[in-house]
């Protein structure tokens, strides 16, 4: 995951939100460095198209709804209108968010690795043969945090590596992910999840598909299809002019 520069592929979500598991498949086009991500969804908003570009646009993201009113809007990453029915932000497609959480697994609870990761095999997926990891942790709990600052819950996700959506769960009085204010005193949990299973693709060695389970049960599910890694983009893969867009 470190290695990937550019990316491209299709990714199908299932996220648990307000009880009720909901559906999502994307087509994406990314760049790392700079920051560069293109959009096409297939559901739930079939044929809206997404663009943010780090430093464009008032580092906003260009939405085409494809349908009426017909007109592009712009919208901050964290608005509710882009997140109100997942868990992540736009930014977290790919898999810098997976490799992080990973990394902080690792680094806070390595003397304790071989309790809590295992490898599971293979299995098969769309007729390839996956490893499977499995990363379980027992004690699994949900634990005090004061906000700090501007904070939101974006970024204590960022900071403490534990799911944004699974604190406004948590947390019946915060309304949204923006919704918390320095001093207010939150319910977060202790790690990412309370099991995690991850299949590796033994081709490019990447976490394709993602089970995420919390103390309820499913809380999120990531597939990934068609990935090309460090494929060359061109300018206008990135343009809101490119004239296969719907811009």
């Amino acid at each position: 995951m470190n290695s990937i520069n550019n990316l491209s592929g299709r990714i199908k979500r299932r996220e648990r939100v307000k009880g009720s598991m909901l559906a999502g498949d994307l087509r994406f086009k990314l760049m790392t460095r700079p920051y560069k991500l293109y959009v096409y969804n297939f559901a739930p908003d079939d044929g809206a198209e997404l663009l943010f570009v780090k430093g464009w646009n008032n580092d906003k993201v260009l939405v085409h709804p494809n349908k009426f009113p017909w007109i592009n809007i712009s919208l901050n990453k964290h608005s509710e209108e882009l997140t109100k029915n997942g868990h992540h932000p736009l930014t977290a497609i790919g898999f810098e968010y997976t490799n992080n959480v990973v990394k902080h697994l690792l680094k806070e609870h390595a003397d304790d690795f071989d309790k809590f990761v295992t490898y599971d095999g293979k299995k098969n997926w769309y007729g390839k043969q996956m490893d499977v990891i499995k990363i379980a942790y027992d004690d699994y709990k949900f634990e005090n945090y004061t906000v700090v600052g501007n904070e939101n819950l974006f970024d204590i996700d960022a900071k403490l590596k534990v799911p944004a959506y699974k604190i406004l769960e948590l947390n019946s009085k915060v309304n949204n992910f923006l919704d918390v204010k320095a001093g207010q005193v939150i319910k977060v949990p202790n790690v990412y999840a309370k099991e995690m299973v991850i299949m590796v693709d033994p081709d490019n060695h990447l976490p394709v598909v993602q089970l995420i389970f919390d103390d309820k049960g499913l809380f999120e599910k990531y597939e990934y299809s068609e990935v090309k890694v460090n494929r060359k983009f061109s300018t206008n893969d990135f343009l809101d002019t490119n004239e296969a867009y719907g811009f």
